[in-house]
């Protein structure tokens, strides 16, 4: 019996408690604040407890360094340091890579310095240099001006971003003179060897360093117009060097080009260099200079120590102009050493300029050389014995420049009859001629009053006599000769009554 009492008296309970707890508002029920607590913080959620499942956070509590309205003040980590101001206190804020100290521990930029070099790399706006800067996994994005999908950066980069026909994976054009695959050469696929040849070497100047003042001219004989950029250069014991440059090193048929280590003139010698190269120096004792294109040899010239080629100082190793090609070059006895300096203070050669004949050629045909007392070996009417024939020239060789006689006509005066029929006596003996030489001569009437017949009585005598036969004004003039060359007029007049 009283086991029964006691299970109908708990069947009653469960039900009052079924019933009790669908009277108790659920806490989602924002119209009535809940009373309990429950995250046993002593603390209500209507009492203030911003955050009533987790008994560390209530009012009245000391804020924590945590990034937590511990206090439950609406301030968060409200009195710890927050140096660079942005509302995180630094105990709690991360370290970026901007520069400043994010989190307040006297160190900038920690941990952003990826290749060691004792500088934070920040991500910054990019920069056309083959690097992702702006760290967007994208490298040098928006630098394409061209949209060839090129740009001016990196390794491959575009050599011309205006052309969207030029970049490196173009095919090169022919005889176009642009560097379309941007390799630095141009036009390659017609260079042949020969096109260019070494024509000039200044290995050993004296008038400058040693090494500033060395250089080296090529000559074109392609017979086409070609561009120097991204030839190879060579030297014994050096490393090959490419020859590169902003603009187009372009080179006419024919033309010469002097490439040099040094385009200073004020201090390579007053030498005016067409392209400077870096890494390749020219022994004073015996060495060999190459020229490449594409592979192909252009053309080499070899020196000695005064063996077979001369050995200057001072001059420049000078091909003779009749040696025009790669092979006629070859020949050590094809070069002599150059004969005039190329301005005032400088050392002795041609840079940039046609060479002057080698002494042991004839070079102008007149069956002497150089050697032989030939004193100007391109003019065929200079040589030892020539006559004299050229004004301002020593045609002879002798060392004395060729004059123009002087002619002096004048007459006298006492012995003269100044009237009509009368002789008038004329004097030419006062003419010169400065080389020494003997004297022809040839009297003229320009000059005789109308209906006059007047004339001379002897036109190649030094003093003949003038016959006036009516009143009037006369000329007479006198041109003086020495065999090769003649003088200007010497004119006298007469007014006869």
């Amino acid at each position: 019996m009283q086991l029964r009492i006691l299970i109908v008296l708990a069947l009653v309970m469960g039900c009052k408690g079924k019933k009790d707890a669908e009277k108790t508002p659920e806490r989602s029920d924002a119209s009535t604040p809940p009373t309990e607590d429950l995250d046993g913080d002593g603390v209500t959620e209507e009492g203030g407890d911003c955050d009533d499942e987790d008994e560390w956070v209530h009012p009245g509590r000391t804020e924590d360094c945590d990034g937590v309205d511990d206090n439950c003040n609406g301030l968060i980590d409200e009195g710890f340091t927050d140096v660079d101001d942005d509302g995180i206190a630094d105990c709690v804020d991360s370290e970026e890579c901007d520069g400043i100290d994010n989190d307040g521990d006297g160190e900038v930029d920690e941990g952003f310095d990826r290749d060691g070099d004792g500088l934070a790399d920040c991500p910054t706006e990019e920069v056309c240099d083959g690097i992702d800067n702006d760290e967007d996994g994208l490298i040098d994005e928006g630098f394409d001006e061209d949209g060839d999908g090129f740009n001016a950066c990196g390794d491959r980069a575009d050599c011309d971003d205006l052309d969207p026909n030029v970049h490196p994976d173009a095919v090169e054009v022919a005889g176009d003179l642009t560097d379309n695959d941007c390799d630095l050469l141009v036009d390659e696929g017609l260079w042949a060897s020969g096109d260019l040849v070494i024509s000039e070497v200044m290995f050993n100047p004296n008038a400058v360093r040693d090494t500033d003042g060395e250089w080296f001219e090529l000559t074109n004989r392609s017979g086409r117009m070609v561009a120097l950029n991204g030839l190879e250069l060579r030297s014994e014991g050096d490393e090959a060097v490419r020859l590169s440059a902003d603009e187009l090193l372009l080179l006419p048929p024919g033309s010469q080009a002097v490439l040099g280590n040094n385009a200073d003139s004020t201090s390579n010698g007053f030498v005016d260099v067409d392209a400077a190269y870096s890494g390749v120096f020219l022994s004073n004792e015996s060495d060999r200079i190459s020229v490449l294109a594409d592979g192909v040899l252009l053309d080499a010239v070899s020196w000695d120590d005064g063996e077979t080629m001369p050995d200057p100082s001072g001059y420049s190793l000078s091909l003779d102009p009749s040696m025009t090609d790669s092979f006629e070059n070859d020949d050590p006895m094809a070069w002599c050493t150059a004969g005039a300096p190329w301005a005032d203070g400088s050392d002795w050669g041609s840079p940039g300029l046609p060479n002057h004949p080698c002494p042991q050629f004839d070079g102008d045909g007149d069956g002497w050389t150089g050697d032989a007392g030939d004193c100007d070996d391109t003019d065929a009417t200079v040589y030892p014995g020539a006559p004299e024939v050229s004004v301002g020239v020593d045609n002879d060789c002798d060392g004395v420049v060729a004059a123009r006689p002087v002619a002096n006509a004048d007459y006298d005066l006492s012995a003269s009859s100044l009237i009509a029929g009368g002789s008038i006596y004329l004097d030419g003996t006062g003419s010169y001629d400065p080389d020494g030489g003997s004297l022809s001569y040839a009297w003229t009437v320009d000059e005789m009053p109308e209906g006059s017949g007047g004339w001379i009585s002897d036109p190649g005598s030094s003093m003949p006599w003038f016959y006036p036969d009516v009143p009037g004004a006369y000329g007479v003039s006198l041109v003086v000769s020495d065999g090769a060359l003649e003088s200007s007029p010497s004119r006298i007049t007469f007014e006869i009554d």
